[in-house]
């Protein structure tokens, strides 16, 4: 029995895709069925452009990257940071879900595309079929849906769904009849460009290191920086829209990026120890990430003598990168340069945590049947555990009260106390003024132009707004820009 087990996860494709769409339906769709969602930072944000863009597409408009639907019909500049295109299709295909439903189906559809995507891609690596679904439910471990309202983090995951995409095209392009893997990479940065633009600006970075060594090493160059120019034109095409809204947005000094203690945001030991404790959805500071990276990094150290001389190195800067994104790098020292606009430094752990994963499994050393099954089951246990804190945890603690939607508006403010209601359900989500609230936290607009006359500073969520009469601009000293209840 257990020979045939072995021989259908080593040599059959069918069972491994069923197992990964099995998995993830287990893992990671559950949640559809939820009659109420936990409620918590940016979820307000990313529910109301899902609403935006499905207003837009019900009326057969494309949708635009300042939200008129949504956010007291302000707008949110602050979209740039998080583009609508990528997310056009699973919106497309869910509009006619209720809004839960609708939003964790979008989360499935997104992790078990990208699962699919990775079991190939690992196995054009030239690595086993068994080593490429390992890579697969390592993976998963990455992925908490329930973790700060899973949308938001959708930049990070297609990280880890698209950066082996575009390492493996890189690699490729040199040899003959590549040209699929040209599209390959214009395609994967346009995908991560299109969702988060923090993430696409890493993933740039680390894809030029990397064509640097490719380049070094590749006896036919010409072709190797040909094919990658060709993959960026497309890539800037695909993503043209969005690119084009940027450059408007920061024309207009419509939005500027809210800024945070960098410090605050750095990955510590301490951190990573505290994280493997499985702390319940509270845990903003300690992300389950960060313990899985204390578990990538106990493995490389176990197995870096075995590794191939590249490997070695990959590891190396994997461990210089921690330490340049630990507390022990003076991060204060640059909150007021531009470096601050990555918010977190931590934010680089999601690249590391994918690195890792091509490292150690991709790795002949490691083309063991136990550690891979191991690593499956193991995988598959600690990411289930994610769902269990999420339930008990809404239903024990004593604030997570259910948030109400009220007929009053003005009274709806408790809505914004996420911490300290954290259940909404699909009657509030169903509500079209809901998304009108025009003062919720942190994702207010903000100009970033200091001390503008041109914006009224007493109503803080409407920027930079032109009145005309029969056409003509009126100056802005002319009128006053106010509000009365909503």
């Amino acid at each position: 029995m257990l020979h045939k087990i072995k021989h259908y996860l080593v040599s059959s494709d069918f069972i491994n895709v069923l197992i990964i769409i099995l998995a993830v339906s287990l893992l990671f769709g559950v949640s559809i069925f939820q009659s109420t969602m936990t409620w918590r930072t940016d979820a307000y944000f990313h529910m109301s452009r899902i609403y935006d863009i499905s207003q837009y597409l019900h009326s057969g408009q494309f949708p635009l990257m300042v939200d008129v639907h949504a956010f007291a019909n302000t707008g949110q500049a602050i979209n740039g940071m998080y583009p609508n295109f990528s997310l056009l299709p699973f919106i497309f295909v869910t509009m006619g879900l209720k809004p839960i439903a609708q939003y964790q189906t979008i989360t499935y559809l997104f992790i078990l595309s990208g699962s699919l995507l990775n079991y190939f891609v690992f196995q054009k690596f030239y690595v086993s079929k068994l080593q490429a679904l390992a890579a697969v439910f390592a993976t998963f471990t990455f992925i908490n849906i329930f973790y700060q309202s899973s949308l938001n983090l959708h930049g990070v995951w297609s990280i880890y769904f698209l950066l082996p995409l575009a390492i493996l095209s890189i690699k490729k392009l040199s040899e003959p009849n590549s040209w699929p893997y040209v599209l390959g990479l214009a395609i994967a940065v346009s995908f991560v460009l299109n969702t988060h633009l923090l993430s696409v600006v890493f993933m740039v970075g680390f894809l030029a290191i990397y064509f640097v060594y490719q380049f070094v090493k590749s006896q036919n160059k010409l072709a190797l920086f040909f094919k990658t120019v060709i993959a960026a034109v497309i890539s800037v095409l695909l993503s043209l829209p969005t690119l084009i809204s940027i450059i408007s947005l920061s024309k207009n000094h419509l939005s500027t990026v809210q800024s945070f203690d960098l410090a605050s945001g750095t990955l510590s030991l301490e951190s990573m120890i505290h994280s493997l404790t499985n702390p319940t959805i509270f845990g903003i500071a300690t992300p389950p990430i960060y313990g899985v990276m204390l578990l990538a990094d106990i493995l490389l150290i176990l197995n870096v003598k075995k590794f191939s001389m590249a490997a070695k190195v990959v590891t190396g800067l994997i461990f210089a990168t921690e330490f340049i994104i630990s507390p022990y790098f003076p991060w204060k020292l640059l909150n007021n340069t531009p470096v601050a606009m990555i918010q977190f430094p931590g934010r680089l752990v999601p690249f590391l945590l994918i690195i890792a994963t091509m490292v150690l499994f991709t790795s002949k050393h490691l083309n063991n049947l136990s550690f891979l099954v191991a690593v499956i089951l193991g995988s598959f246990m600690l990411t289930s555990s994610y769902q269990t804190s999420n339930l008990v945890a809404k239903r024990d603690f004593p604030n997570f009260r259910d948030a109400k939607m009220s007929h009053d508006m003005t009274n709806f403010d408790s809505i914004l106390k996420y911490n300290q209601n954290t259940k909404i359900d699909n009657e509030a989500l169903s509500n079209p003024e809901f998304y009108r609230l025009y003062s919720y936290h942190e994702y207010i607009p903000q100009t970033a132009k200091k001390n503008d006359p041109d914006v009224d500073k007493n109503m803080a969520s409407v920027n930079n707004h032109e009145l005309l009469v029969n056409n003509q601009k009126l100056a802005s000293n002319s009128f006053k820009v106010t509000h009365k209840n909503n």
